[in-house]
């Protein structure tokens, strides 16, 4: 089964069969058939979900196993199809529960009309004990590739789809790139800015989360080198490396060393002779330099202000307070406040504002949620206190920063008129 309208067929009768969600995702990241139940569809969350599977990194990793990953306590798996050496479609199964959710904090702490749809949600969706899912997948992968699955291997996706750095860190070859750092992605600018924007802070665990959601087909990349789609990889890869590379220097690390670094995994994409192995190297260069970003951040700051800022970042959506950034560091408030204040250069209260207002950023570029609704998750009072917020950091309303990007995006992705 290498063909993707032989997937689709397959993913019907799958549908029938057993009742799940299924998804037959096209290379060029859209979906290709869906089949759902009436309840789900009509969720207004389900428009999400259509969107974020449609854009995970199923092309970055066709493995040898079905792959199971879990997005807000949703449940999926998905198996390649492989047409020869190419990706030639992508099922997906889910979503699905393992067990009714109870009600948790955060659940309650969401605004009343976002809690009721997500609850909701979790009524449509089907459950499905672990080991079923783990037997079904098994069964569609036999289906699709006609291989066996080994029982002891590790089908979750943290255990395969985000390959750890292993270069080591004192062999860059110091060749420079040239001409191969020239060319320009026509890639997706609102994805490209964020992902640039946790390389340059050091932020790891959004980095992990941020590349199943980034993915950009080739119909968007363009084609580099329109002989090879391994040529073409490799081109694209390289610009990948540079703009990450100036991302790390602005996060901190000193320019020497990321040009080297930068050298070093172009030379290694060099001499890679498969995609898999191209999209290796690209993953390893990725998490390195976020590496050491973050490691250069750690050497700015105090053991306790670190605390405080990993745990502002990690809470955004929920209540930050004084007290409770004191209790994490053992310190008492007033003492926090000033040491805050004294290392990163404004209050603990402007800087939860502000990271507020960046994630707010990132919603307003890459989703086409409500207004009011960002600013309830990110626990602003009213509309109003969120938009002259946003105008203080900003100097313009959410409202007109979403029409500025999308506009910036629409310009990008315009062909020349050369």
């Amino acid at each position: 089964m290498n063909k993707l309208p032989e997937l689709a067929v397959f993913g019907g009768l799958l549908y029938d069969a057993v009742q799940l969600p299924v998804f037959i995702i096209h290379p060029g990241r859209k979906i290709e058939s869906e089949y759902a139940n009436r309840g789900l569809k009509a969720n207004p969350y389900f428009a999400s979900i259509r969107d974020q599977l449609a854009g995970y990194a199923y092309a970055l990793y066709a493995v040898e196993q079905p792959v199971h990953f879990t997005r807000s306590r949703l449940h999926y798996f998905f198996v390649n199809a492989l047409d020869e050496d190419r990706l030639a479609g992508t099922l997906v199964v889910g979503p699905y529960l393992h067990e009714t959710p109870r009600d948790s904090e955060a659940i309650n702490k969401l605004h009343a009309s976002n809690r009721k749809r997500l609850l909701d949600l979790y009524e449509a969706v089907p459950l499905v004990a672990p080991e079923r899912a783990r037997a079904l997948s098994q069964m569609i992968y036999y289906a699709i590739r006609r291989k066996i699955v080994d029982p002891t291997v590790n089908l979750l996706a943290d255990g395969v789809l985000l390959p750890e750095p292993v270069a080591k860190k004192q062999e860059p070859d110091a060749e420079l790139s040239r001409s191969r750092r020239s060319g320009m992605l026509h890639t997706n600018l609102s994805h490209e800015r964020v992902l640039l924007h946790y390389v340059r802070t050091g932020d790891r665990e959004r980095i992990k989360t941020f590349v199943m959601e980034s993915i950009i087909g080739e119909d968007e990349l363009g084609v580099l080198a329109k002989r090879s789609r391994l040529r073409s990889e490799k081109n694209l890869m390289i610009t990948g490396i540079a703009l990450i590379c100036r991302a790390a220097i602005e996060g901190g690390m000193h320019e020497e060393d990321a040009f080297t670094l930068s050298d070093f995994y172009i030379q290694q994409l060099e001499e890679k002779d498969t995609l898999q192995a191209v999209n290796t190297v690209i993953m390893e260069a990725l998490f390195d330099f976020v590496d050491r970003v973050a490691e250069v951040r750690r050497g700015h700051y105090s053991p306790a202000v670190q605390d405080c800022l990993h745990d502002i970042t990690n809470h955004l959506y929920g209540d930050i307070t004084l007290d409770r950034l004191a209790e994490r560091t053992n310190l008492s408030p007033n003492y926090l406040s000033s040491l805050f204040k004294k290392e990163v250069g404004m209050t603990i209260s402007e800087h939860v504002q502000r990271e507020r207002i960046e994630e707010a950023k990132r919603l307003l570029t890459l989703t086409d949620y409500p207004i009011t609704d960002i600013a309830a998750w990110l626990n602003f009072n009213d509309q109003s206190y969120f938009i002259k917020v946003f105008k203080k950091w900003k100097g313009m309303t959410p409202k007109a920063y979403r029409q500025s990007e999308r506009r910036q995006v629409q310009s990008h992705s315009e062909p020349s008129s050369t």
